[in-house]
């Protein structure tokens, strides 16, 4: 029972509150009916001021109750829900990023948003066929002690149609989890259309194959949806008969063979109706509680995954590198990517090289000769299979790794541009005016609510152009650019290689760039080069200053 475990580890309100409530709510649901089933063949002058007086009472004890009960529900569930979601996204903030590309963006959307989601929504009905079940147990304690024989028929009867629904709600749980498979594939095909939408628009067989596939995931998850709800609407029905069928028996049949009172066989066939609601939404709450408990044991599994990934050791205590370096060095260092099946698919190193404070290093290669993934090891987001990283003549450890990252300023080729500059100080509009005019995106954007810009629809260039900008806000001594200059129109490129970087360098940047544009090279302290993953040459242009 995954949705049980999950509310039991994160409730805060004592489980006595929600009784008490429940308790409550179902004793006055019983005592209106059991006041009008009393009172409804009484004279009208017999009737009392003191029984209406109950009566309003037990009206009020029901308001009272039942809105406390759905608040404290709705307080509880969203309260887990929002402690989920931030524990699975510190999960994620702490795991590598070599785990998390293994795992998949679309599985983690759907179980934050989705499942999510679908307990949110499921909480009151669920709270209600609790209360419902003990309205129901309270009743046939009504209707034991006003008629013994319908107790029994009443009894059977709803004991062998919950045990007919639960048996069939079973044998669809499996088919709930083929509905998440086939939503998540459903999701990669959206996500494929919408962040590759470009490649999409310029190949039309691409957009057919791609909407063919969405079409496959999305006819299946329908399928079984419809089937889903197709069962869930039978046994709704054959519950709803069922209580119908009880209704006859006991007034029309129990009588052709029991001794029952005209009196009690009235009294009991009135409490059946009032059991028939309930009981209809106990029957309406099984296959919510079905799909809210798939949702909570996808959950419960997506924390454990990341839970699995996260890098930090229990007890670990991170260690601060010293403010300034002389160089980094790389002694035998390499990295090998693995399959599924940790199979080796690809080495890049071993690296013997050193990178010198103040140096600005181009790094250059053809597509596959392992730039990015030097780069990732370089800024410590990979980690060596083999060798040893120093930074001066420290070895890079778990302990500390943050510290070290916190050194790099990064814009990858495929980086995100926030619209709010999260973890700077809000910087002077003097200070973004100088860089948005040194960056020539000076009346292009502007800050608004002293950390975000107002705008980030800007051209690929001058995205790129901001995303230096905010490198520059951050003002860390190491700045990595993954073919910046490539979207840049050949005015911005030439100022880039010939002012701007000269001017990160009389700041006392090191500077790391990733670069095809060999016309700039000799604007480098020293180009290396890479082929098949490994360094094929290391040219030093000019001495450091």
């Amino acid at each position: 029972m995954s949705l049980i475990e999950l509310i039991r580890r994160h409730i805060k309100t004592s489980p006595h509150t929600f009784v008490l409530l429940a308790l409550l709510s179902g004793v006055s649901n019983v005592l209106v009916m059991t006041l009008i089933t009393t009172s409804a063949g009484v004279e009208q002058a017999a009737l009392d001021l003191r029984t209406i007086t109950m009566f309003g009472l037990v009206i009020g004890i029901y308001i009272v109750s039942q809105r406390g009960l759905m608040r404290i529900t709705a307080t509880e569930v969203e309260s887990m829900i929002h402690d989920l979601r931030m524990a699975l996204v510190e999960n994620i903030s702490h795991a590598e990023l070599l785990s998390l590309e293994r795992v998949g963006r679309s599985e983690i959307l759907t179980g934050m948003i989705r499942d999510t989601q679908t307990i949110s929504q499921a909480s009151n009905i669920l709270v209600i066929a609790v209360q419902s079940i003990i309205m129901i147990a309270l009743s046939m304690v009504y209707v034991f002690l006003i008629n013994k024989i319908a107790f029994v028929l009443s009894l059977s009867f709803i004991a062998f149609s919950m045990l007919l629904i639960l048996r069939h709600m079973i044998a669809l749980r499996a088919e709930l989890n083929t509905v998440y498979e086939e939503e998540n594939h459903l999701y990669d095909g959206l996500r494929d259309v919408l962040e590759g939408f470009k490649e999409v628009k310029m190949s039309p067989p691409r957009r057919i194959d791609i909407l063919a596939e969405i079409d496959i995931a999305a006819t299946r998850a329908r399928d079984v949806k419809i089937a889903f709800q197709g069962r869930a609407a039978q046994e709704f029905v054959l519950s709803q008969t069922m209580s119908f069928l009880l209704l006859g028996i006991i007034v029309f049949i129990a009588p052709m063979f029991f001794s029952v009172e005209a009196g009690a066989a009235a009294r009991t066939a009135a409490a059946m109706l009032f059991i028939i609601g309930p009981l209809a939404m106990v029957t309406q709450a099984i296959p919510i509680f079905a799909t809210a408990n798939a949702a909570a044991d996808n959950l419960s599994q997506l924390e454990h995954l990341l839970q699995s990934l996260v890098s930090t050791i229990p007890g670990m205590i991170e260690r601060p590198l010293p403010a300034t370096f002389e160089a980094i060095h790389f002694d035998t260092v390499s990295f090998t990517y693995v399959d599924n099946k940790a199979v080796d698919m690809f080495t890049v190193g071993p690296f013997n090289f050193s990178i010198r404070q103040g140096e600005t290093l181009f790094i250059t290669g053809g597509n596959g000769s392992g730039k990015s993934t030097l780069v990732k090891l370089l800024v410590g987001l990979y980690y060596p299979e083999k060798g040893v990283i120093r930074i001066d003549q420290q070895a890079l450890s778990a302990e500390t790794y943050s510290s070290y990252r916190s050194k790099f300023s990064v814009i990858f080729s495929d980086y995100y541009l926030f619209k709010r500059l999260y973890g700077l100080n809000a910087p002077s509009p003097e200070i973004i005016d100088e860089l948005c005019l040194l960056l020539e995106i000076l009346g292009k954007v502007r800050l608004k609510d002293a950390n975000r810009f107002d705008t980030i629809d800007l051209s690929t260039g001058q995205r790129k152009r901001l995303a230096l900008l905010v490198t520059l806000l951050e003002d860390k001594p190491i700045i990595v650019l993954d073919e910046w200059a490539a979207d840049q129109d050949p005015h911005f490129r030439r100022k880039f290689y010939q002012e701007l970087l000269p001017h990160l360098k009389a700041l006392g940047k090191t500077i790391i760039a990733i670069t095809h544009d060999d016309r700039y090279f000799d604007t480098a302290d020293r180009c290396i080069a890479l082929e098949e993953g490994r360094i094929t040459s290391d040219i030093s242009k000019k001495p450091l200053q």
